[in-house]
């Protein structure tokens, strides 16, 4: 397949508590930009835009199992209080119910965990992703839709992360996981 660069503009809506409630927004001035067919967003995502032309609107699902995968209630567990401290404190304005703390794993890996409760000596987190078991309701536009060039697709097959703005030193912006996947801190800045 020819990698093609697809940009666009959308809201994001899940079901919340049994309501449709927006949860993720790219404006045209931040579209969501990335490159096909190189594993950078959800296939289901990537397969609804591919044939749409520039200035098309979309309203699509893309199903929790072709998403963030089902919700694991294994991966919601405890961890010593200690592995938080800071020269030897707690920190609380930091580490509290329904806060999202960067963590690593035993490899190494980057992991965002929801603090679901902070015990005497404990603290309860979440690695679910926040969407997972959720279904995805996508509504906008397509403001881009042409073949990659070479750099293009190399650019971001060697990490550069694209996205929505470019993501310029923060891995907040939109397209968290619709496709962004932020930075992780990094400094790239992809047009």
């Amino acid at each position: 397949m020819k990698h093609k660069v697809i940009a666009v503009t959308y809201e994001l809506y899940v079901d919340l508590d049994g309501e449709e409630t927006l949860v993720e927004e790219c404006t045209k001035e931040r579209p969501f930009r990335f490159v096909t067919g190189v594993g950078y967003t959800f296939e289901a995502f990537e397969t609804a835009l591919l044939p749409l032309a520039e200035g098309e609107g979309f309203d699509f699902v893309v199903k929790a199992e072709e998403a963030n995968g089902a919700r694991d209630e294994d991966y919601v567990f405890d961890v010593d209080k200690s592995i938080f401290y800071v020269d030897g404190e707690f920190p609380a304005d930091d580490v509290w119910p329904g806060a999202v703390v960067p963590m690593l794993d035993a490899d190494g890996n980057r992991l965002q965990a929801t603090i679901v409760s902070v015990k005497k000596d404990k603290v309860t987190i979440d690695l679910n992703h926040p969407l997972a078991g959720k279904e995805l309701h996508f509504k906008g536009v397509v403001t881009e839709n042409r073949p990659a060039t070479d750099d293009e697709v190399k650019g971001v097959t060697q990490g550069c992360c694209g996205g929505c703005g470019s993501c310029k030193g923060s891995e907040a912006g939109c397209g968290s996981d619709a496709g962004c996947g932020g930075c992780q801190g990094g400094d790239c800045d992809c047009k």
